[in-house]
């Protein structure tokens, strides 16, 4: 499974909403300057977005888009099925029948429990788990370093979303 050009360019584009202040609207230009995305490439994405619920616009001459949500609210799961759809990592596992063996396949549910891994490891992260101050550019070591500290707060979204719903 690799996500595509666009699915990264919407992930980079819901990164850059949900830093600014909820009630800011940003322009597409100014979205795409940030996040070094083809202008005309984000406009036809940000309407996906805005469809999947995940960002708002605001029309006039100081309209502007922002998170339709707490970035909080919002998971990596989200944002990839809406430009991407769902994340196959095997034929076998998009529903379809695939092949002649495959109800005695002993891959199959290798290939099925990586997908849901990967699956709930996207719908666990969401955009206000990911550590701040990493607007420098991005290397292979610091991207490796923000993964893992993902990847050691699990519940952590349970929690905080528990904490938002008590009296």
């Amino acid at each position: 499974m690799q996500i595509s050009r666009a699915g990264d360019y919407a992930l980079r584009a819901v990164v850059y909403l949900s830093r600014q202040n909820s009630a800011r609207l940003c322009t597409i230009g100014e979205i795409a300057r940030a996040q070094q995305i083809p202008r005309a490439f984000l406009a036809k994405l940000m309407p996906v977005l805005i469809k999947a619920a995940v960002v708002k616009s605001v029309q006039g001459p100081k309209g502007g888009y922002r998170l339709s949500r707490a970035s909080s609210e919002i998971n990596f799961l989200e944002v990839i099925q809406a430009i991407d759809g769902p994340i196959t990592l095997v034929m076998c596992q998009d529903g379809k029948s695939c092949c002649e063996i495959e109800e005695f396949c002993s891959l199959n549910e290798v290939f099925a429990l990586a997908q849901k891994r990967l699956t709930d490891f996207f719908r666990e992260a969401t955009f206000a788990d990911l550590p701040a101050g990493l607007e420098r550019p991005l290397t292979d070591d610091r991207l490796k370093q923000g993964l893992m500290q993902l990847a050691d707060r699990p519940g952590e979204n349970a929690r905080r979303k528990s904490d938002a719903t008590a009296p």
